[in-house]
């Protein structure tokens, strides 16, 4: 009777002691999250109340209101958001034959080639437009002037962002499998990659020019040293001023960021969900 006892013993504690070790990282998994979130939120709720209040007076929109009045932050704003676009448009259109290409006829090469997405990180953004400008001033001199110059230092910057975000796509595909069998029905290769290859892509297309438009929304360095009127540039240049003004522009930028983040990935959350459903 006592042996039983005792070996009854370690299997009633065993089960106790796992409920007590699942309630211990239940508690540390709520406390890391909660200590991300106010590290998170802290910094923005702390700008907004920045940006949005004077002392003695609570919220009032007058230091945005005088900041803004006689600028042009319209035009600063559409620049940046055509100059996203077509460097999201662009990086696109260039790495997705590439890396196609590349997984179905030269797999050898995607080592090296993922090697050489990463040298934007390795070479500073100031080397790049100095380089740059003197080549540029030898050959095309009207080229730098152009606002549109900074869509391929832009591309040059995304790439190791949009090259990941695609290969990972890519890799998650029976790539070979779909071309084959796009192949075996009489399908040209513009074709397969548009009727097979991208819509079975969409989420890595999506996330790609999340990345690529969110990169080009806050970049400072090349646009100012090109001398191009962005609305980085603009902000920057309202903060040196108006530190207010330019706290409750960039909260007001994260904002409208988030608010485009939601929509796309609603979007395309939306059309995988139908087109599921049809199935």
């Amino acid at each position: 009777m006592a042996l039983l006892e005792r070996t009854a013993a370690p299997a009633v504690q065993a089960p106790a002691k796992a409920a007590e070790r699942a309630s211990a990282g239940d508690i540390l998994r709520t406390v890391i999250i909660a200590a991300a979130l106010l590290m998170f939120f802290l910094p923005l709720v702390a700008t907004a109340i920045f940006g949005f209040s004077l002392p003695g007076q609570g919220f009032t929109l007058d230091p945005l209101r005088e900041a803004l009045a006689g600028t042009t932050i319209g035009a600063q704003l559409l620049n940046t958001l055509n100059l996203a676009m077509l460097s999201t448009a662009g990086s696109l259109v260039l790495l997705v034959p590439t890396l196609l290409f590349l997984h179905l006829k030269a797999p050898g090469l995607l080592r090296f080639t993922e090697w050489l997405s990463v040298v934007p990180y390795v070479v500073p953004g100031i080397a790049l437009v100095a380089g740059a400008n003197l080549f540029f001033r030898a050959v095309a001199p009207g080229f730098m002037v152009s606002l549109y110059s900074l869509v391929p230092f832009y591309m040059v910057l995304t790439l190791p962002l949009v090259y990941r975000s695609l290969d990972a796509g890519i890799r998650a595909l029976d790539l070979r499998t779909l071309w084959a069998a796009s192949e075996s029905l009489g399908a040209k290769p513009w074709q397969s990659i548009v009727h097979v290859v991208l819509p079975n892509l969409r989420g890595a297309l999506l996330g790609a020019s999340l990345l690529s438009c969110a990169m080009v929304l806050g970049e400072y360095a090349i646009a100012a040293l090109l001398l191009h009127s962005t609305f980085p540039v603009f902000m920057v240049q309202v903060g040196m001023n108006e530190p207010r003004a330019a706290a409750a522009l960039s909260f007001l930028t994260i904002l409208a960021t988030w608010l485009l983040l939601a929509v796309l990935a609603r979007s395309g959350s939306g059309k995988t969900t139908a087109k599921g459903g049809s199935r």
